[in-house]
């Protein structure tokens, strides 16, 4: 992907220069309100309407995404809200064993490790029961 990106990035730079080369007359650019005339060679006047265009297409880009970037801040902050209220419940519900029966703690990934493996494996996680040919 990189070469490609590089190819066409030296493809671009080729037909912009040869562009300015060819192109190298000059135009006069006036503005109706304004009342200067600017003189300038073909080449520049074609590549800054191409900018242009790029930075229109980029700005009405970037407003068309206001919407999704919206929902998903909104889907974050739902996010860290929910993640607040879990922490919330674990907490209640820590306090409300008794100190007796307090289970060894352990992290959230090591319990997932241990749920994996009783769902891979579920007659590892089970006590060996001896038979009559073992």
């Amino acid at each position: 992907m990189k070469i490609l990106s590089r190819a066409l990035f030296l493809l671009f730079v080729l037909f912009g220069v040869l562009m300015a080369v060819s192109n190298s007359q000059t135009v006069q650019l006036a503005l109706w309100p304004l009342p200067h005339i600017i003189v300038m060679p073909v080449y520049l006047l074609v590549v800054g309407l191409l900018l242009l265009g790029v930075l229109a297409g980029l700005g009405l880009g970037w407003w068309a995404a206001r919407h999704h970037r919206r929902r998903a801040r909104e889907a974050g902050s739902e996010a860290a809200r929910l993640e607040r209220e879990v922490a919330r419940l674990h907490g209640s519900l820590a306090a409300q064993q008794p100190a007796g029966a307090a289970v060894a703690a352990t992290s959230p990934g090591q319990r997932a490790i241990e749920r994996q493996r009783a769902l891979v494996a579920p007659d590892l996680a089970a006590p060996a029961k001896r038979g009559p040919f073992s």
